[in-house]
């Protein structure tokens, strides 16, 4: 009989814990749902966010040594194809035939530029993650143990008494600025008073324990405050990076067609050079005939003038060939060894139809710049959100409860606890508010000023763009119309220099104001070669510069192929197009 009531006795005690435990576990289903769940997680933005990526897992370029020469000297990257470096017998300098493609993946694939601003984004991801663990559960927990030996002078003193204690719990703070914990303590205290009927006592309880703020401090729209601007700055960063790419992209390809025109200029002036030295000859040859000292002088003079800018020329050359290693930084194409790059791509000399309004529209949706002063606005719009509602009093509804049991022994206390036997709970409101409230309302109006400068920042950054891009409009459009203009002048002063040539042979005597006027044909052919090549350089690069100013430098072609490349190189690439890339829509292709 005894056994029966044992065993429903233990039954109802088994049901009633696991009613409790039930209800226990929804509150805090119920709590968790209220406090929200939060994601570090950021949207991808394509291709340049897996560059991005690629680039920071691959670090810091390697070099072949940590000082001296060798800390100057890139270690080879195994994904990119070697370039081939002839000798010039006649030189004997190393020739490195380089095409623009080739010099655009070298660039994004090692260039330190680049690596240096892809670890802003990284680091702002991980703000991200910062700012949503506020909002993570924590655990807590206490041991504790004391012994206590007193002298008294008074029965109703405990002169000896232990006490252990061990708690633990859960804690959280919600999206909507509430705080909660929910904990679990055991105490077993022990004393010597004689008249007390439990001096060996067990003391569970089970304690809620809520705070929400109801006007400062609240709801989800002050808390998420810091997650949102966290997330907003990792897209600043991560526009800045594509911003830099573009940049570094743009310099190479600049670059490239001014290499390229330089060497054209060098050749040019060596020309010019050689035909001055055969007119010195000729007039050389003619001292005896008919050529005075002062004849022999100017053409004398005009060699060593030429000789003298040929020197520029190779300077030239040398200065835009390191400027281009720098942003390469490759292994075989480093500011140490000795060698010549010849550029070898053809430059466009393609008609482009540029719509001035479309490009505008491109510039405001696109370019990196302005967008990150149109993040800039919204981070500046939450900040003055947030202090004007810290501009409210604090007025918190706080609320507890608890659940005790009490026994000689931990069984029985525990039945309490289970049974709900003794049950406490409490509620109220406080209230906190500076009369004055000085701080908070100049902190709002500090907020304010911060989005009007925020706005005008994207006002101005918006203007000098839609200038910029008129601007290298223009410079395209100009650039074009010199290319034929250039040309035909090229050829009629190669067909002015060829029929002075032409009626040397045939003339009698020779004088000063021929020789100056064939001198001056000379110069004049050179100029108009040199400017020939300079219009189509520029062409070209005004076409590259105004895409870096409508944000579509990642759209043109040499740079489209480069990307998947140095992406591929590090595994991030996750599909590849069998299609060919795209050209920008207001750059032409190259024939």
């Amino acid at each position: 009989m005894n056994a029966k009531k044992s065993t429903n006795k233990n039954c109802i005690t088994f049901t009633m814990v696991n009613h409790i435990s039930l209800k226990i576990l929804l509150a805090l289903v119920l709590l968790f749902q209220i406090s929200g769940c939060l994601s570090d997680e950021t949207a991808d933005q394509a291709i340049i966010d897996a560059y991005q990526k690629a680039v920071v897992e691959k670090g810091p370029q390697r070099r072949l040594g940590r000082m001296g020469l060798d800390f100057l000297r890139p270690a080879s990257e195994p994904n990119i194809p070697a370039l081939e470096i002839t000798k010039d017998e006649a030189s004997g300098k190393n020739i490195v035939n380089l095409t623009l493609e080739d010099a655009v993946v070298r660039a994004l694939a090692s260039s330190p530029e680049i690596s240096v601003v892809s670890f802003d984004p990284a680091i702002a991801r991980e703000d991200i993650t910062k700012a949503v663990s506020v909002f993570d559960v924590t655990t807590f927990g206490r041991l504790n143990s004391e012994k206590n030996d007193n002298p008294t002078d008074s029965v109703f003193q405990a002169g000896q008494s232990t006490s252990r204690l061990w708690e633990a719990g859960i804690k959280q703070r919600g999206v909507t600025g509430a705080e909660w914990s929910l904990s679990y303590a055991l105490t077993r205290n022990w004393d010597d008073l004689a008249y007390r009927d439990l001096p060996t006592r067990y003391e569970p309880m089970l304690s809620f324990q809520i705070k929400q703020p109801l006007l400062r401090d609240a709801w989800q729209e002050l808390n998420l405050a810091g997650v949102n601007i966290s997330k907003l700055n990792y897209k600043i960063a991560l526009a800045g990076f594509r911003q830099k790419t573009e940049d570094v992209a743009t310099e190479v390809i600049s670059l490239y067609w001014i290499l390229l025109q330089a060497r054209r200029d060098l050749e040019t002036q060596q020309r010019l050079l050689d035909k001055t030295l055969e007119t010195f000859r000729k007039v050389e040859d003619r001292r005896d005939i008919d050529a005075t000292t002062v004849q022999i002088k100017q053409a004398e003079s005009a060699v060593k003038t030429r000789q003298a800018m040929l020197f520029q020329a190779e300077k030239r050359v040398g200065d835009v060939q390191d400027a281009l290693v720098r942003l390469l930084s490759d292994h075989q194409l480093n500011l140490l060894d000795d060698f010549e790059i010849v550029p070898v791509t053809t430059p466009s000399k393609t008609p482009t139809k540029i719509e001035q309004a479309e490009v505008l529209k491109l510039a405001m949706a696109n370019n990196a710049r302005i967008q990150q002063a149109q993040i800039g606005v919204e981070v500046a719009q939450i900040n003055v959100d947030v202090a004007e509602r810290q501009k409210m009093p604090r007025l918190d509804l706080v609320a507890s409860a608890r659940i005790q049991g009490l026994s000689s022994t931990q069984g029985d206390a525990h039945d309490m606890l289970n049974k709900a036997d003794y049950t406490s709970c409490a509620i109220g409101i406080t209230f906190e508010f500076p009369p004055g409230n000085r701080q908070r309302k100049a902190e709002f109006r500090r907020r304010k000023f911060e989005r009007s400068k925020a706005v005008s920042i994207l006002q101005n950054v918006s203007d000098q763009t839609a200038t910029q891009a008129k601007e290298r409009i223009r410079l395209a459009g100009t650039a074009y119309k010199e290319v034929q203009v250039q040309k035909e002048a090229a050829e009629a002063a190669g067909i002015h220099l060829q029929a002075l040539e032409d009626s040397e042979t045939i003339r009698e005597k020779l004088t000063p104001e021929f020789l100056l006027v064939k001198l001056q044909a000379q110069e004049t052919v050179a100029s108009a070669q040199r400017a020939e090549i300079k219009a189509i350089v520029d062409y070209n690069i005004a076409q590259t510069r105004l895409a870096q100013t409508t944000g579509t430098v990642l759209d043109l072609r040499y740079v489209q192929t480069a990307l998947p490349t140095t992406s591929d190189s590090n595994d991030k690439a996750n599909h590849k197009s069998d299609t060919p890339p795209a050209e920008s829509n207001v750059v032409a292709k190259d024939k």
